[in-house]
């Protein structure tokens, strides 16, 4: 049993009962499906709630009667955002596969159809669209992660490789992580930078240092090789002319005498889920791709 993961999904259901009410009292037996999970069990994930001063309990002998703080409320939503955000489903996507695929051992291989089953497929209480788990599948493919075994041009099962073991074998999937720490380099190995302060300069003529955590040089790397995906996305004209113009923006500030981290970090961001959006088949992998290549830069 996972307790962070059943912890968060109580609290989005106190959230959900309470209206976001930080007033209203909740009885967490009285909760659905929660109900079934018995007292035990419930009194585990509130104390753990309550502990990270997401709720307090009320005044009941049983100590199932719960409202939630501001902290509580605040931490509830953000969750429910990131649930929704391409970028924090891509990586879930990535993970999933990884940490399902190391279960099987010792074969480590992965049927698609098994995974959609396994708790590894899910974004807290969703399951993983098909769409995004062939696109962390090809990924994870070109990373050379896992070899793919194809049924036409649809996936139908992973197996793991030495590297994908690896990754596998950590206590916490994180494909992101792993492979920043192995310092490749280009828009499909994609780099690791910190984004958190400094004032490089950028010109001609100049040499970039990379001492203050702000690499410039990698970030137009991404612009450059952005600029060259951007007119292949199948995209509405209105979706592929903003992240153009979230591209032209990061430009911009990168040559800037003295850029804004935060500001590269919030465009980098922009992009990465403009990215994520793309569907059209000839180039959804090259976008995925890049939208991972961005997340390294972003940390």
């Amino acid at each position: 049993m996972d307790t962070e993961l059943d912890a968060t999904l109580l609290l989005l259901a106190m959230y959900k009962q309470a209206n976001s009410s930080t007033t209203a009292y909740i009885e967490a037996d009285e909760l659905g499906e929660w109900a079934d999970r018995g007292d035990d069990r419930l009194l585990t994930l509130i104390s753990h709630l309550e502990r990270a001063n997401l709720i307090v309990r009320g005044p009941a002998a049983s100590g199932l009667w719960c409202q939630l703080t501001a902290v509580g409320v605040v931490k509830a939503e953000q969750v429910l955002r990131d649930r929704s955000r391409p970028a924090a489903r891509y990586d879930a996507a990535l993970n999933g596969l990884i940490a399902a695929a190391t279960d099987k051992f010792p074969t480590h291989r992965l049927e698609v159809q098994a995974f959609l089953f396994t708790r590894h497929a899910r974004i807290l209480d969703q399951v993983l669209e098909l769409d995004e788990i062939f696109s962390a599948i090809e990924f994870l493919e070109e990373e050379k992660l896992v070899t793919v075994e194809r049924d036409g041009s649809r996936p139908t099962a992973i197996t793991l490789t030495s590297q994908g073991r690896r990754c596998g074998w950590n206590d916490t999937v994180n494909v992101q992580g792993f492979l920043a720490g192995q310092q490749p380099s280009g828009i499909g190995q994609s780099w690791y930078v910190t984004v958190n302060g400094g004032a490089p300069q950028m010109g001609q003529g100049n040499v970039q240092h990379n001492t203050f955590g702000l690499d410039v040089t990698q970030v137009m790397q991404i612009v450059r090789e952005l600029n060259g995906l951007i007119p292949t996305l199948k995209l509405p004209e209105q979706v592929r002319e903003r992240i153009a113009e979230d591209v032209e923006a990061l430009e911009r500030e990168a040559e800037r005498d003295e850029p804004q981290p935060n500001r590269i970090n919030r465009l980098l961001e922009a992009v990465r889920e403009g990215m994520l959006t793309q569907s059209g088949t000839a180039t959804a992998t090259a976008a995925a791709t890049a939208a991972a290549a961005v997340a390294r830069l972003i940390g």
